[in-house]
């Protein structure tokens, strides 16, 4: 039987940067933490009509998630 909670994602972040989606993902696959990305920022294609991506993480890795991107820097939504 599977933990309800173990398979709940909460937002973490939101960003318009390919480039910190890219960092994010080395960050988050290193440390074998669930997430996915919503919707997908369209960059220097249409910059005016570029909505941020949401970084979903797995709710029981949360706080380890969020300490790692700090660690590098990286601005995430606080509790």
């Amino acid at each position: 039987m599977r933990n309800k909670e173990s398979d709940e994602f909460v937002e973490l972040l939101k960003t318009r940067s390919q480039t910190e989606i890219a960092v994010i993902k080395s960050i988050l696959d290193s440390a074998s933490i669930k997430y996915y990305f919503v919707g997908k920022p369209l960059g220097k294609i249409y910059p005016t009509l570029t909505k941020p991506a949401r970084l979903m993480v797995e709710k029981r890795k949360i706080e380890t998630a969020r300490k790692l991107l700090k660690e590098s820097r990286i601005k995430t939504k606080e509790t």
